[in-house]
């Protein structure tokens, strides 16, 4: 496969609905990548076939380094998709992240989490994901805060919500420290 066409890193859904679709529209110039894990997440028999019909065409599998994972996490966080998205999308991201590819897949939980690292995205068989803001809300003081965990202001745990956007009378009470 030649090295001078665009990189495309391939989540296992490219694998299952529109799998075919994806690869007419892939030119021989394009890189295609994708993670041991979401090879491995790969098990029917139509989906397995693409894979190694992908694979005959120049598919590498590549595991991401330490550093882009620790990037996805903390996007994951931010966009508050880290419930959402599994272990082989925080992967599948990391590798698209570190060689500054385009993912290929449906999942809106990755798409939204790509969306906050400045990763492009492209669509197989659905629409694309519109943008939401979610975040941490305290359940017993009901104050917004940066991630999972306890609320210093009254000790209840945070737990994820979809922020109202603040054209619509949204206050702001994050927690600022």
């Amino acid at each position: 496969m030649a090295v001078d066409g665009p990189v495309l890193v391939l989540d296992a859904s490219a694998f299952f609905a529109g799998g075919e679709a994806l690869l007419a529209s892939c030119s021989p110039d394009d890189q295609l990548l994708t993670t041991p894990s979401a090879a491995d997440e790969v098990r029917d028999a139509a989906a397995r076939c693409r894979l190694e019909l992908m694979l005959e065409r120049g598919l590498r599998v590549l595991a991401p380094c330490p550093a882009s994972l620790a990037a996805v996490s903390e996007a994951a966080v931010a966009t508050g998709e880290i419930d959402r998205i599994s272990s082989t999308d925080r992967e599948v991201l990391a590798l698209a992240h570190e060689h500054g590819a385009v993912l290929v897949t449906d999942d809106f939980a990755l798409q939204n989490a790509a969306r906050r690292l400045g990763v492009p995205c492209r669509q197989i068989a659905q629409r694309a994901a519109a943008p939401r803001r979610r975040g941490y809300r305290c359940a017993g003081c009901r104050r917004f805060g940066d991630g999972p965990g306890e609320c210093p202001v009254c000790g209840a745990a945070f737990g994820p919500v979809r922020r109202r956007s603040a054209g619509r009378g949204a206050r702001d009470r994050t927690i600022h420290k």
